[in-house]
């Protein structure tokens, strides 16, 4: 299955990673030993080097730090998964990445632990090499990869089964490639009273009562079945006959049928597999955590950002005299309403310029109540320029600070739109709103509904800690470079 190569591919460039940072380590030691006598580079400055025998705990609890925190750098965003696609340019990008978390570990750890006699030439040696030993690792691999997924003994064809946005949106996944394992997307089967040319891209080949004669023509490999849990049962027959027939057959579960569904999570219990369904079950150390790491910065960026707010204010009261904040009723946990609290971006009168054209207006209703930026008459100069900056959400800290919101979590949402999530509007109340989440890294403004129902509800089904984290990070880039502000 494309799973265990998945598998298998992530720990073989783990493997060698590792043993490339090993080999580096110990070549460090003779570029350090030798460096007077190397061409070119013995005329950096160095002091006597005559490593003890008791600074090797120092150098070992280095190599751990160091090697663990490089590893950390370059898994992140699935690089195992993916960096054998890219061009030499994105190879460099991901292991400068990695390199820097590196470098700033080893030196956090020196100088908390203050390790002077660590021998700085030592580590440029230790750095320089792994990084250019890790970039040949991936070059080289991105070639013999490139060529074994091009060539038909490795190539896997896939088959999907299923209809609506749901098998749409698989098929979709499995073309995009993304982990480069060779699996192109053979095309789709259709219910026998559907009609359809194509598929999230890919061709219709037939409905389901076609399926022996697609067999007899395309290779197939493997097959996802992708629907509800009825239509799931419905087709057990068919899967039955694949598996028969020595083909791979995955169901990917829906939680109803039609246009769209939700997806669930695998889980099991006392080793059985489960594919489960609804939000994370609460964990109080998590819950807890969270909430800590919420207040915790909430409150240190209300204390240190507050000269900000101050500036913008009276920037506010100056430029466009009327009230500096904006309260609105946004929907909190349970269904009970809060006052979430923004810099105002409109005209003291925006609302008697919206409802004053009709057809505006109307316009605003049917576009999920919004309005290009250039068609909006409410917004005023240096409210456009809070909400390019993001410097409009900046009070909504308090909102974190009191509990109302959380600094992650599905976007905060007017009572008028809970009609968007339907009828998963339970599901989606079962947690605090956030002020960031995986609608606002995704586009924001630029996702529309139902994809954007469709973010916050896989984010309340999956969410860890760890990816809050995540999506806090990737935060600050998605407002610098302002992706869907307005």
């Amino acid at each position: 299955m494309y799973l265990e190569r998945a598998r298998t591919l992530r720990g073989l460039y783990a493997v060698l990673d590792v043993l490339g940072i090993l080999i580096a380590f110990v070549l460090a030691y003779f570029g350090r030993e030798w460096h007077d006598h190397l061409p070119l580079l013995h005329s950096i400055p160095s002091t006597p080097w005559a490593p003890l025998a008791e600074e090797r705990a120092v150098y070992a609890v280095l190599l751990i730090v160091s090697m663990g925190s490089w590893i950390w750098g370059l898994r992140g965003r699935r690089r195992y998964m993916r960096v054998h696609r890219g061009s030499w340019w994105r190879i460099f990008g991901h292991h400068t990445r990695g390199l820097g978390w590196a470098v700033l570990a080893t030196s956090a750890v020196v100088f908390l632990l203050k390790f002077e006699t660590v021998s700085r030439l030592y580590f440029g040696y230790y750095f320089a090499i792994g990084f250019v030993a890790l970039m040949a690792k991936d070059l080289f691999l991105s070639r013999v990869l490139r060529r074994l997924m091009a060539s038909q003994t490795v190539r896997r064809h896939a088959l999907v089964i299923g209809s609506g946005q749901p098998a749409s949106w698989f098929t979709q996944v499995l073309s995009a490639d993304d982990d480069g394992l060779g699996r192109p997307t053979v095309g789709v089967l259709i219910p026998d009273d559907e009609t359809a040319q194509e598929v999230g891209g890919q061709p219709v080949l037939g409905r389901f009562s076609e399926l022996d004669r697609v067999l007899v023509e395309r290779p197939v490999d493997e097959v996802f079945i992708v629907g509800s849990a009825r239509q799931l049962a419905e087709l057990a027959p068919t899967a039955q006959t694949l598996i028969e027939r020595g083909r791979i057959v995955s169901f990917v579960a829906t939680l109803q049928a039609g246009p769209h569904g939700v997806s669930g999570r695998v889980t099991e219990f006392a080793g059985i597999p489960m594919v489960s369904y609804g939000p994370m079950p609460r964990d109080p150390v998590s819950a807890g955590a969270k909430r800590v790491l919420d207040a915790v910065v909430a409150g240190v960026a209300l204390v240190v950002l507050s000269p900000l707010f101050l500036v913008v204010a009276v920037l506010l009261k100056v430029l466009d005299p009327g009230p500096a904040l904006f309260h609105q009723d946004r929907l909190a946990r349970g269904g009970q309403l809060f006052k979430i609290h923004k810099f105002r971006t409109m005209r003291v009168n925006a609302e008697a310029l919206l409802r004053a054209d009709e057809a505006l207006y109307q316009r605003y209703v049917a576009n999920d109540f919004k309005l290009p930026e250039q068609e909006d008459p409410r917004v005023s100069r240096l409210g456009r320029f809070l909400r390019k900056s993001s410097l409009d959400e900046l009070p909504q800290l308090w909102n974190v600070w009191v509990g109302e919101m959380s600094l992650v979590g599905p976007r905060p949402i007017v009572p008028a739109e809970i009609d968007h999530y339907r009828p998963y509007a339970d599901l989606f109340l079962s947690v605090r709103p956030g002020v960031t989440g995986y609608w606002q890294v995704s586009g924001r403004s630029n996702v529309r509904y139902p994809e954007r129902a469709f973010l916050d509800l896989d984010y309340i089904a999956h969410h860890r800690l760890t990816d809050d984290l995540s999506i806090l990070f990737k935060t600050l880039p998605a407002v610098l470079l302002r992706k869907g502000a307005h």
